[in-house]
């Protein structure tokens, strides 16, 4: 995939006027792929969430990231992560998984051979050529240091309204972007953890000098003052999800619960590709599993 990046001056029309109004505002900003909408365009109906956290994350802390960011899916949300391994790289799989778009910081510069992690490459190109993007302040060329990444969670966390830290043990970089994020004026919101899990420290931590705690999609929409959709409005959210033929021929199926055997029958697909089908709507959280048996949850 041919990279084509475009600098940005913090004088330039489409430079993020979020990162204008920060502390030590980065003078400028390499975005892959040059023909990224401006920021002002890509803002325009969405809401802005910086999710950042452990390279070394539980099953616990990956399966509850994943729940929020379904949940989100149908409300307009672009995520924002610095593309570490870890939570970062669940932040951009999920987000891409449920078809929101994402926004990677690097603490390298974005050619091939300066980009770090380099075994998250096809990611970003994933990314950009679903409509993401991956920035950086650095020049193209440059390699990560140890002080880079610190640095550049101010653009993370400066890019969004709020910030979800969701596994943060006490010395993580994710803690170095909650602190950006309030020096910024902007809000911190933390998934709680286990009191008897090193990872959690910093997430419990920070709620209890007054995060929002975040357990569910729905405290992220109450914390943007978003409205929860009613009874009335799961038809809209179904709508809004961008389902694939496969997924909406399992969902038109499953009329009430059933087992995959049935489930799988009834639909008509190939096994194989019905189980991974199955699994997807089970991760974005429109469906759940009861049991031996499958409902829909929208």
């Amino acid at each position: 995939m041919t990279q084509n990046i475009r600098e940005l001056k913090i004088d330039d029309k489409d430079f993020p006027a979020v990162l204008r109004e920060i502390p030590f505002p980065p003078k400028k900003l390499y975005v892959w792929p040059s023909n990224f909408p401006s920021f002002t365009k890509a803002t325009e109906g969405k809401h802005f969430l910086s999710i950042v956290g452990t390279r070394r994350n539980s099953a616990y802390g990956e399966e509850i990231l994943r729940k929020i960011i379904a949940g989100l899916a149908p409300y307009g949300f672009v995520t924002v992560s610095g593309m570490a391994t870890g939570i970062d790289t669940i932040v951009a799989k999920a987000s891409l998984e449920n078809k929101i778009h994402t926004i990677a910081v690097l603490g390298s510069g974005l050619a091939r051979e300066a980009f770090y992690p380099p075994k998250n490459w096809r990611l970003a190109e994933h990314i950009v050529e679903t409509g993401g993007a991956v920035i950086s302040e650095y020049d193209n060329d440059m390699k990560a240091t140890l002080w880079s990444f610190p640095q550049r969670n101010r653009i993370i966390s400066g890019l969004s309204p709020a910030t979800l830290i969701v596994e943060a043990p006490e010395k993580s970089g994710a803690l170095i972007t909650a602190k950006f994020a309030l020096d910024q004026n902007r809000d911190v919101l933390a998934v709680p953890g286990s009191a008897f899990s090193s990872n959690s420290v910093g997430t419990n931590r920070l709620i209890k000098q007054g995060a929002a705690l975040v357990e569910s999609a729905e405290d992220v929409l109450r914390a943007y003052g978003l409205e929860l959709s009613g009874s009335g409005a799961m038809g809209d959210r179904a709508a809004n999800l961008q389902l694939s033929p496969e997924e909406n021929k399992i969902l038109e199926a499953l009329v009430e619960p059933m087992n995959i055997d049935s489930l799988i029958r009834k639909s008509k697909i190939p096994t194989q590709a019905a189980q991974s089908v199955i699994g997807l709507l089970e991760i974005r959280g429109i469906i759940k599993k009861i049991g031996t048996e499958y409902t829909k949850i929208i």
